[in-house]
């Protein structure tokens, strides 16, 4: 678990160069100043930026791919080498493809699942024997979604994948309570990132979906990484296994509301 009131604790984020796992990098550097960043990513992004800003003595980025054993291991360790004590993990690196069932390929089907699906899994392995070997509890926040809650056209691979990070989740957290790692997962509804705002732009997306959520919006990056913040921190120490949904409404709303 993180104790974010000593100088002695440092939370890893792997997919960490943008939206969500960007704006939890920011919010941990502020909110917690004792504490150190890993984030590693494909591509640095703005992440030189923020160290600039926060000094390299408090975030370290790490290009990588974590989609493979060996690759999530090669984080740990450098992570391991640069922070005197690795007590958090965070799993945002993901992606989505747009493809008919009936038409998608062997690669397609792979690329979205070697992300999500076991690039969480050797994440959280490598994390969790890390711990195990240092005798030292921990705690893990993984990204899931609401598409693990409904039928979504074309976005076979992703809403699989999501829902196996439902169950890899629940699992591990029964599997290592024993050594004092929680480990738990987020589902956020549609959030106001890049990628999201560049397709309203350009009419990719479905303007009504807004009127979906009974809060009539879409949530703000920082306010996913609240969420965050909480599940890693001492006061949600009695929290395992859980999958916090953070959507304003969205998944249950169900049906339009008009007064």
């Amino acid at each position: 678990m993180t104790n974010n009131n000593s100088g002695h604790s440092a939370v890893i984020v792997a997919g960490g160069a943008s939206g969500i796992g960007l704006a939890t990098v920011r919010r941990l550097l502020t909110q917690w100043p004792h504490v150190q960043i890993i984030a590693a990513d494909i591509h640095a992004g703005p992440l030189e930026e923020v160290k600039e800003e926060f000094g390299a003595d408090r975030l370290l980025v790490l290009k990588s791919d974590i989609t493979s054993a060996e690759g999530a291991h090669a984080v740990i360790e450098s992570s391991a080498k640069w922070a005197k004590s690795l007590t958090g993990l965070v799993v945002t690196a993901g992606n989505s493809t747009n493809h008919s069932s009936l038409e998608m390929t062997p690669e397609q089907w792979k690329e979205v699942r070697d992300c999500h699906l076991d690039g969480h899994f050797y994440m959280n392995q490598a994390f969790a024997r890390h711990l195990v070997e240092k005798k030292t509890g921990g705690a893990i926040v993984n990204f899931s979604s609401v598409a693990h809650i409904f039928g979504w056209p074309r976005r076979l691979p992703y809403a699989v994948a999501k829902a196996g990070i439902d169950a890899l989740t629940r699992t591990l957290a029964v599997e290592w309570a024993e050594f004092g790692i929680r480990v738990n997962a987020i589902a956020p509804g549609y959030v106001n990132t890049a990628m999201v705002i560049n397709a309203q732009n350009a009419g990719y997306l479905d303007p009504s979906i807004v009127d979906m959520h009974a809060m009539g919006r879409f949530s703000e990056p920082d306010e996913i990484a609240a969420g965050v913040q909480f599940l890693l921190s001492n006061e949600a120490s009695f929290i395992t296994g859980e999958i916090l949904t953070i959507d304003g409404g969205f998944s249950v709303k169900k049906i339009p509301w008009y007064k």
